[in-house]
């Protein structure tokens, strides 16, 4: 009788849950069958069974994947040693800094240093293929040591109630918790990411569309850091050449920089609504850079150094401390104000050229609630096991 329980608790949570945003529609693996694998290579092999020459997934057979138990890829692959660098000369700050692999010139600048690292977070990451469900059970499902990669044209994937860990926490470039590229239609949703050297997600410089992130949690604390605080920097980054892309409900916390940076490279529609934003220092929450434009709506920050890094910022925002009526021609509703508490408030920009954008997607917008009532609704909400 338990074990029906719990199958058909699964299957409610595979069938019934319908994406918020940008991801409405998506179906994952939908009429699939229902499979719990039990060892890495299971796990692996029901995300993606088969890929190309060129690493690619070809694996598209819709297939619900349930997570009952904890999968830890740490040591799978066993360690490497190389030459890497410090990130920074912390100066006696309140944390070390962390350390990072030379990829890409990293290291040009900075002091040499040995790194010895977990080869599972960088070279065995999980490949996901199109037509998939990867559910949780309860609060148990958890991947620790290595992160997943959605790339090469996938599409139609969910990823619900999963917990994302220990990817070589110190180690920058030593793996992302989700790296997503040239994919489409994606809903990530109530995970939690913690503990991760470089990106809890990142969508990279391939066009990335119909995406939705949503009442997850992003824990930043951590051991050694970016910016010696024991704060983690490295958390949502969305770079795409043409992303679609929504951020809702989520709780970031104790964290330092990106959350999120968008833009850089491309174009990137960006609705960030209802998100609670706590503890962050530096350059902690939003950085717009070209090419973003971001609807900015319903969030509540709570001591928080910068709710817009103003410094670095160079996309279109449009968000206010108060209820913005100028939406409502474009939009067909009045736009909801950001609210802060213990924050450095100066600089919430309201640029109209993004309300031209994004009268275009009326229909994938969330309706958001006032941004007085996130916290506690966030809080109650976001995370593995509230489903």
């Amino acid at each position: 009788m338990m074990l029906y329980f719990l199958l058909l608790s699964a299957l409610v949570g595979i069938s019934s849950a319908a994406a918020p945003g940008f991801a409405n529609g998506v179906t994952g693996g939908t009429g699939g069958a229902t499979v719990y694998p039990t060892t890495l290579a299971q796990l692996r092999s029901y995300l993606c069974g088969s890929t190309d020459s060129r690493g690619y997934c070809t694996d598209n057979t819709a297939r619900n994947i349930i997570l009952n138990r904890s999968f830890d890829f740490r040591d799978s692959m066993g360690k490497t040693t190389e030459r890497g660098c410090f990130h920074r000369n912390c100066n006696g700050k309140p944390g070390p800094s962390q350390v990072g692999l030379n990829f890409d010139n990293y290291c040009n600048g900075r002091t040499a240093t040995s790194v010895t690292y977990d080869k599972a977070g960088r070279s065995g990451t999980i490949l996901v293929g199109s037509n998939k469900t990867l559910l949780g059970s309860g609060n148990k499902g958890a991947i620790r040591g290595a992160g997943l990669m959605i790339k090469g044209g996938v599409s139609n994937i969910i990823i619900r109630n999963i917990a994302i860990t220990d990817i070589n926490p110190d180690v920058v470039w030593g793996g992302d918790g989700i790296d997503i590229d040239n994919s489409s239609r994606i809903w990530i949703d109530h995970c939690y990411f913690a503990r991760i050297g470089r990106q809890m997600i990142a969508i990279g410089t391939k066009a990335v569309q119909w995406v939705t992130i949503s009442f997850n949690e992003f824990d930043g604390k951590t051991g050694a850091s970016a910016t010696c605080d024991h704060r983690h920097y490295w958390v949502l980054l969305v770079l795409g050449a043409q992303d679609t892309v929504t951020i809702y409900g989520n709780y970031f916390h104790n964290s330092s920089g990106r959350g999120p940076q968008i833009g850089g490279s491309g174009t990137q529609h960006v609705h960030v609504v209802n998100n609670y934003f706590e503890n962050l220092s530096s350059a902690g929450s939003l950085t717009a850079k070209v090419g973003a434009s971001v609807l900015l709506e319903g969030n509540y920050y709570q001591t928080v150094t910068h709710p817009v890094y103003s410094s670095t910022t160079g996309g279109a925002i449009f968000g206010s401390y108060s209820d913005a009526g100028t939406c409502a021609s474009y939009l067909g509703r009045n736009c909801i104000g950001n609210r802060a508490a213990k924050c450095n408030t100066n600089y919430m920009p309201a640029n109209i050229a993004v309300l031209n954008v994004f009268k275009n997607y009326k229909k994938y917008l969330v309706n958001p609630m006032h941004g007085i009532n996130v916290p506690s609704w966030v809080l109650a909400n976001a995370g593995v096991g509230k489903l």
